[in-house]
């Protein structure tokens, strides 16, 4: 079925739905091209698990990405997923949550194309965000304390939207918060909704996990270089509890807890970057 506000193409390379006012100026062989091949891994961290590709459908910049596996099922499956939900799926979700007022970019076009039975590679192209540039990038800038304040802000006001229409995002990462300083100020975008789902009513427990996922990744690629400081953290979820000191208290206690028991993963992460660090140094210096 196709959604309302959007078009069915069938191409050689597979099955698009587009969105009504640029279904006549698709860039047909970027599509195309998205759903060629296997997906790639993403060049560098908190980029994804995909590199994303720049589209133009007659003014109207996208962004398309392939999909793929995370997790346990990166190695076997890839970027194969069963039927065509995954590509449905983010059409709906990006509609509900725009019309609650959280901010995420509009599907523009999702794709998907049959591999073998009922596996399929799976493409979605979103509206591009003006002058992106995620949150984990904005931290490893080294921003001033006012531009970092600036950018908590931003950032808790969207997860707090994003919790307050009953949306549990399944990776909350850093990555998934992607910055434009637009003319009202500075917003925070929230990407990559596919896997997430409505909840209700959304708990406590459902809050706290979301932000601990995002705690994780800012000590999993940032906090070696930026380390996280008691001010910011209390500036994030003050923003985000508006107000409601018992729920600020409960969030950062919840927080700490969590971010004392991350010892062991620091050690993955960390004998991970050596080994990275020491094979870039042993690549012959032409190539690095």
């Amino acid at each position: 079925m196709t959604p309302p506000g959007y078009v069915r193409s069938e191409t050689a390379r597979g099955t698009w739905l587009v969105r009504n006012d640029v279904a006549g100026a698709v860039p047909a062989l970027g599509l195309a091209a998205l759903l060629s091949g296997a997906p790639g891994k993403a060049a560098t961290p908190g980029r994804g698990r995909s590199d994303v590709v720049h589209l133009d459908f007659a003014g109207v910049m996208g962004v398309g990405k392939r999909a793929r596996h995370g997790g346990l099922l990166g190695p076997i499956l890839g970027g194969l997923y069963w039927g065509t939900g995954r590509g449905r799926r983010p059409i709906e979700l990006a509609r509900r949550l725009r019309g609650a007022g959280v901010p995420t970019p509009d599907v523009l076009a999702a794709g998907w194309r049959r591999i073998a039975g009922p596996l399929n590679a799976i493409a979605l192209v979103t509206e591009a965000v003006p002058g992106a540039c995620n949150l984990q990038e904005a931290l490893l800038g080294d921003p001033p304390v006012t531009r970092m304040r600036a950018l908590l802000h931003a950032a808790a006001d969207t997860v707090r939207a994003l919790h307050e229409a009953g949306f549990v995002h399944a990776d909350l990462n850093l990555a998934n918060l992607v910055l434009e300083d637009s003319a009202a100020g500075l917003l925070a975008h929230v990407v990559d909704l596919d896997r997430g789902r409505f909840v209700s009513p959304l708990t406590d427990r459902d809050r706290a996990r979301n932000l601990s996922r995002l705690l994780r990744s800012h000590e999993k690629w940032v906090a070696g270089r930026s380390p996280l400081r008691a001010r910011d953290a209390i500036a994030f979820v003050a923003r985000y509890a508006r107000g409601d000191r018992v729920m600020a208290r409960d969030l950062l206690g919840r927080l700490r807890r969590y971010r004392s028991r991350l010892w062991w993963r620091r050690l993955f992460w960390n004998r991970r970057a050596w080994g990275a660090g020491a094979r870039r140094l042993a690549r012959p210096a032409q190539q690095r």
